[in-house]
């Protein structure tokens, strides 16, 4: 078995006085893995953030313009949205005189119907002495020569379209120029509808 010999690294020795000199820079850590991939690794995020912050810089100039161009659209609407909100006002101004004439027509109607239909009812020797009305009823004074007007009288309104219905709240005997009358009172309630264009006439 043959001896092997012993191998030692060489040792440089520099026999050149200081002043000639020069030092060997050690660039042996460049070829250390560890920082090839710690540099490629940083290089690669370096390109990644900057990417994203292109990606969100374009994103939000875009979102920048876009509401810019929105503001300009409303911004030349505007004449014609106000146009419009001063229409729709005058709209409701109208609606309002319009409700407001419709209602003292239907109320007029309503009231001619009714006392058309109260004074035509009426027997003979019946005349009416006092009205008071409220929402939808009313109550009549009467006064009448015959005792059994006052039964008819009230079978006669409740026979009328514009009355929902009599009912006789008081009955007094009295004296009229000397002679033998009777006062009664009757509360008259009639149609809610009356009056309408599709309710009672």
């Amino acid at each position: 078995m043959a001896n092997r010999q012993k191998e030692y690294p060489l040792m440089e020795i520099n026999l050149l006085p200081l002043e000639f000199r020069r030092t060997k820079m050690d660039l042996s850590w460049l070829s250390d893995v560890r920082v090839v991939w710690s540099t490629f690794a940083f290089i690669l995020l370096t390109l990644f953030l900057s990417l994203v912050y292109y990606y969100i810089s374009e994103t939000t100039h875009e979102l920048e313009r876009a509401v810019e161009q929105t503001r300009q659209a409303v911004e030349k609407e505007r004449p014609l949205l106000e146009k419009i909100k001063e229409l729709d006002e005058k709209l409701a101004v109208i609606k309002q005189k319009s409700d407001a004439l419709r209602s003292i027509q239907v109320s007029r109607k309503r009231w001619v119907i009714l006392f058309e239909d109260l004074s035509t009812a009426l027997p003979p020797g019946t005349w009416i002495t006092g009205i008071t009305q409220e929402t939808d009823k009313m109550d009549l004074t009467c006064a009448t020569w015959n005792f059994s007007e006052v039964a008819l009288y009230m079978l006669k309104l409740e026979q009328k379209e514009s009355v929902t219905g009599v009912s006789l709240t008081s009955i007094s005997a009295t004296k009229v120029n000397n002679e033998d009358a009777y006062n009664f009172s009757l509360k008259v309630s009639f149609n809610p509808a009356l009056g309408l264009e599709d309710g009672v006439r």
